[in-house]
């Protein structure tokens, strides 16, 4: 049996969870830190509820936590298997994928999420300015409006982003791509402390978007497309600079790279 170090898992008792949420938690965590490997057989239930020190029916349904999201797999005859997390489209695997050890944000897998965004980004926005309606601009503009009300308090701007985003989706009439929002939703809201480096810039942010409704709304495809790569151009050195301080890189030497 694996090596199953519980102690986390005690400390969060308090927290409000089920017991079954926090055992599935904590065994996601080993797996997409490779403690658990990809194609290994996990420890039979008994030996999983001794572990954590729970009962076998817990751990059954921590089971089958995992199992939705996409990480384990019961075979015949051989126990419950360990997929690759990669393969799974979960957000809770994307959210144990960017901090697999607790609280250490892991910055070269949030520079590979960034860097698709980035990537995605500039073509379906061209594809936005080419295929919106009257019916999409005017929704990006109640957005862009609600987006400068926003700016005055950081909770609240942090939502108006996010409903603007999904209007600028709708704009490409592209559903994939409102799933991919979604997606990156869950990236913020997992790193919230990390996307605030670029929420503080509210006022600009908003003058930034007033920016790309004018070219959308114009069907300027290149215009719209240089603004959102200079944009991620900005943002991204910032969101990884921001990753590494939370987690412990020291301050001044990141933001003398950054200067």
């Amino acid at each position: 049996m694996p090596n199953v170090d519980t102690r986390h898992v005690a400390a969060d008792a308090s927290d409000g969870d089920r017991k079954a949420d926090r055992v599935a938690h904590d065994l996601l965590r080993r797996i997409v830190r490779g403690d658990l490997p990809v194609g290994s057989v996990l420890p039979k239930e008994s030996d999983l509820a001794e572990a954590y020190g729970t009962s076998r029916s817990v751990v059954r349904e921590a089971m089958k936590l995992l199992e939705v999201h996409g990480v384990v797999k019961p075979v015949r005859r051989r126990g419950t298997c360990v997929l690759d997390p990669l393969a799974s489209l979960s957000p809770e695997v994307l959210r144990a994928l960017l901090r697999p050890r607790g609280a250490a944000i892991d910055v070269a897998f949030l520079e590979g999420v960034l860097e698709v965004r980035a990537t995605l980004d500039v073509e379906m926005i061209g594809l936005a300015a080419r295929r919106r309606t009257k019916a999409d601009v005017a929704r990006l503009e109640r957005e862009l409006g609600e987006l400068r009300a926003a700016a005055v308090s950081p909770e609240r701007f942090g939502r108006a982003v996010y409903t603007f985003g999904l209007a600028v989706a709708a704009a490409t009439h592209n559903p994939i791509y409102t799933m991919l929002v979604n997606w990156n939703d869950a990236v913020v809201r997992e790193l919230d402390v990390v996307f605030d480096a670029i929420r503080a810039a509210a006022a600009p942010y908003a003058d930034g978007a007033g920016m790309l409704v004018e070219r959308i709304a114009a069907g300027d495809e290149e215009g719209a497309r240089d603004l959102v790569r200079t944009f991620h151009a900005w943002a991204s050195p910032r969101l990884l600079a921001t990753a590494r301080i939370a987690s412990g890189a020291p301050v001044a030497a990141i933001r003398k790279e950054l200067t």
